[in-house]
């Protein structure tokens, strides 16, 4: 009976024990919470959430006047990137993180047979080994558009998805613009005048998204 006793008057103290702990970190939590005025909350919510499409719609005609603006003669260009690539991209280019850099140009030459969606543009002065190859639809591939102006940054947007797609919706007036008033693949052997951009991600190969083309009388 006494061992009985004795356990029973222990035991309050353990139950004590555990409360103090339990407010202990109750205290910890509560003291180590960052408290947010309304508009600060808000702000939290809304970070990364740009709409791609909206956003885009929105961009298109200033992303085509920066085009226009910026372009650099090509072959110049690619001369420059040869002799120095990191000191020419810095100043000519832009990019997001460590993505390709993307640039502004404008070159002029004849149209060649290319690949699926492409046409090859024979330029002189181009460097050796290079080949130019400006898009022709229906499908316009790449982010060009999106990168040429450095503005537009991953973290603005909820994720990787949202990201891609403000490229897509970029391109998509090419579609019925540019490209639907100049069938590229009927101008074999004809001279043209390109205006747009291009990702420097294969030295050998320049795919130009075109937002101009212009036609040798």
């Amino acid at each position: 009976m006494a061992r009985t006793n004795k356990t029973r008057r222990g035991r309050p103290w353990g139950v004590i024990a555990k409360a103090v702990g339990v407010v202990a970190i109750l205290s910890i939590c509560f003291f180590g919470t960052t408290f947010m005025t309304p508009e600060e909350a808000e702000a939290v919510l809304t970070a990364g959430s740009t709409d791609p499409v909206a956003y885009a719609n929105e961009h298109y005609d200033s992303t085509i006047t920066y085009i226009n603006d910026n372009a650099t003669d090509l072959v110049g260009l690619l001369e420059d990137l040869r002799a120095d690539a990191e000191g020419t991209s810095e100043e000519l280019g832009q990019r997001d993180g460590e993505a390709a850099y993307t640039f502004a140009v404008t070159t002029t030459g004849t149209v060649e047979e290319g690949g699926f969606g492409q046409v090859n543009l024979a330029v002189d002065g181009v460097p050796s080994g290079v080949t130019v190859s400006v898009q022709t639809g229906p499908a316009v591939m790449g982010t060009a558009l999106r990168d040429v102006t450095g503005e537009v940054t991953f973290d603005m947007f909820e994720n990787q998805i949202d990201y891609a797609q403000v490229g897509l919706s970029l391109n998509d007036p090419l579609k019925t613009g540019v490209l639907a008033e100049n069938d590229l693949g009927s101008m074999i052997g004809q001279e043209i005048t390109v205006v747009g951009a291009f990702a420097y991600s294969d030295p050998a190969h320049v795919v130009i998204t075109p937002i101009s083309i212009e036609v040798a009388s």
